[in-house]
Formats: structure tokens, C-alpha cells, sequence
């Protein structure tokens, strides 16, 4: 059993279903990730006003399929049920989103689409409409503030988090985000780019606010 503080997933529930899924398919640092981003959603729960089950098991669930290959991720997408609305979303930094949700839908007991939907979109907010939201937001949150490897700005950005500063925390995240895709070549999702400039505009930031962090 792991020891994660609250222990919540000490109960039959999470201990028995869903622990079992990941360490069949995550390396031992993504699960412990795993672990780490739904401690943190657990601790923002109420900071957000969270649905406590949501957060908890989306937290817990979010990378069930960061560690599959990438020609198996694009096997998986290929299956009724996964839609992909761009061509970038065929890259696996987005697929194993789209491809965990599938996973969580179909081989688990979750029905509840804001789970489902928070899992999908946690690389690319959201897919238009409303669909990015708080859930999904914390989710995007969480995952940066659970690295394997801590980084600069780590600890500013908690506070802002910790703090109920939802707006500038999604715009710190996206920033990052955009900036972390380009160094390593990864394509910008347009809906990431659409929630960056969104918050810039309405924030009125310029590329001092960055600098604070």
C-alpha cells in the first residue's frame, strides 16, 4: 500500500480498482507522479470548490497512458470513441490525453464525463465551449505542481495556486506550457494558445508579469 498522507486511497474503492491499473501500466516515477498530482488535487479541493471525488480521481488518473508507446497510443486513437479535432492532437504529448480518457472510460467504472473530460483536455484546455473547467484547470495545475523534477518558479506558482488566484495561475500554466512546447518542438494547440491570449488580454500582462516567477 502507499503511503500518500491523507491516505484516501487507503480505501477498498481506489486501493482495489484503480492502483492496480496504473502499476500495470506506469514506470514507478510517472506513478509516483500520479500519486503526487491527486495529493495536490485532494489539498485545492476545497480552495476551488471542488467535487472531492472528481479532483481525486482525476488527479489519480490523468497520465494512465503517458507511458504507452507512441505507435500504441496511435493504434488506441484509431478506435471508435476518440475524437481528434486537430492534427496536432495526433502528437503523443496531447494523444495520451485523449487516449487516458478513452482508457478510464471504458476500462474502468467512471461514467462521470467532468472526469473524463478534465483527463482529456488536462494537455490543451479544454476542447471550446465551456469544457475547460475548474476541474480541468486544477488538474493542469496539479500536474505542473507534481514534477518528477522541480523547477524554477515552482514554488511562486504554488503560492499562486494555494492562494485561490485561478485566472493568473491558468495564465502562468499556459505560458508555460507554450513556452515549455516550443523548446522541445511539440506543436501549440490552438485552444492553448486561444486560453493564453484570452488571459493576457484580460489581465492586461505584458512580459514583466513573467519575470516575477
Amino acid at each position: 500500500m502507499y503511503e500518500i498522507g491523507d491516505a484516501i486511497l487507503s480505501s477498498e474503492e481506489y486501493s482495489q480498482k484503480y492502483l492496480p491499473l496504473l502499476e500495470n501500466r506506469l514506470t514507478p516515477p510517472r506513478l509516483k507522479h500520479s500519486l503526487d498530482v491527486m495529493k495536490v488535487m485532494i489539498e485545492i479541493t476545497p480552495i476551488y470548490s471542488l467535487d472531492g471525488r472528481q479532483a481525486l480521481i482525476a488527479g489519480l488518473l490523468h497520465d494512465i497512458a503517458r507511458d504507452m508507446g507512441s505507435e500504441h497510443q496511435q493504434e488506441m486513437a484509431e478506435r471508435p470513441g476518440i475524437e481528434r479535432k486537430y492534427p496536432c492532437e495526433n502528437h503523443p504529448v496531447y494523444l495520451h490525453a485523449l487516449v487516458g480518457a478513452h482508457l478510464v472510460r471504458t476500462e474502468t467504472d467512471i461514467t462521470d464525463k467532468s472526469v473524463i473530460d478534465a483527463i482529456a483536455f488536462h494537455q490543451h484546455a479544454g476542447n471550446g465551449g465551456n469544457s475547460d473547467t475548474p476541474l480541468s484547470q486544477c488538474l493542469r495545475f496539479a500536474d505542473i505542481l507534481a514534477p518528477i523534477q522541480e523547477w524554477k518558479g515552482m514554488k511562486k506558482f504554488k503560492s499562486v495556486v494555494y492562494t485561490g488566484r485561478m485566472e493568473e495561475a491558468a495564465l502562468l500554466s499556459s505560458g508555460w506550457s507554450i513556452e515549455y512546447l516550443r523548446k522541445h518542438n511539440v506543436p501549440i494547440h490552438p485552444n492553448l494558445a486561444k486560453k493564453y491570449e484570452t488571459l493576457v488580454e484580460k489581465l492586461k500582462v505584458n512580459s514583466a508579469f513573467f519575470e516575477r516567477y
